[in-house]
């Protein structure tokens, strides 16, 4: 995985860990996707993405779609399906210690 890649997978983790579930929480959404989506020369993982935050936090990510223009590239991206497992898979996230780091931002389980 390349290093950039792997900075905004973590970039994209520590928004989901900020969202605290208020109607300003689209605009965070919103703003990430949209300086994504600017990107060059790195084809963000923007459908994995959106798995994750609909899997994570279905209202929101309904809201961010109905907030969307018709027919943009965007729009489309959010309407296409992918398993939420093979979403994270494609993010790098493995294990349930991964999925705690990533979402919680540190391990909670013991071995």
């Amino acid at each position: 995985m390349k290093p950039d890649r792997q900075l905004l997978v973590d970039e994209f983790f520590a928004m989901i860990r900020r969202l605290n579930r208020t109607g300003a929480d689209i605009m965070h959404v919103r703003e990430f996707f949209w300086r994504s989506s600017e990107i060059r020369g790195l084809i963000p993982p923007t459908v994995e993405f959106m798995t994750v935050l609909k899997a994570y936090n279905a209202v929101l990510f309904h809201e961010f779609r109905k907030s969307l223009v018709p027919h943009t590239s965007m729009h489309i991206l959010a309407n296409v399906h992918m398993e939420a497992g093979d979403a994270l898979v494609s993010l790098g996230i493995t294990t349930l210690e991964d999925l705690e780091l990533a979402v919680k931002g540190r391990i909670l389980t013991k071995n």
